[in-house]
């Protein structure tokens, strides 16, 4: 009987200790590749055909988009490469538009969202 609090306290600590591992193991899953293109002649209707394409196909997400800075931000869902999010975006901007011309950027949204706020004040 004098043992009973020292197990308890055991299987209290095993018990955080478990959670605690299966939190970290959730959030080093949910790291997902972010690429920012610049697309020159960028339109609000290219902008939003390319949404709805993303969308139904459910491999690349927009997170962010400037129509006046000509920036996109796209997120890969599915464990997708850098590489894999490019080539979907590049693929459908190309099957959108001939004359648009896309580029990666390194950026991040928050620099992103910056330069659009720029292009905005011209």
């Amino acid at each position: 009987m004098k043992n009973s609090p020292i197990f308890l306290r055991s299987v209290w600590l095993a018990v955080v200790l478990a959670l605690g591992a299966a939190c970290f193991a959730q959030q080093r899953t949910d790291q997902r590749e972010v690429v920012t293109f610049q697309v020159e002649g960028l339109t609000s209707a290219t902008r939003d055909e390319l949404t709805r394409d993303l969308a139904q196909a459910n491999d690349v997400r927009m997170v962010f988009a400037c129509v006046p800075a000509g920036i996109i931000v796209l997120e890969g869902r599915n464990g997708q490469s850098r590489t894999q999010v490019e080539d979907r975006t590049r693929s459908l901007l190309s099957s959108r538009a001939s004359n648009l011309r896309a580029r990666t950027v390194d950026q991040s949204l928050a620099q992103a969202e910056n330069a659009c706020e720029q292009a905005r004040n011209r």
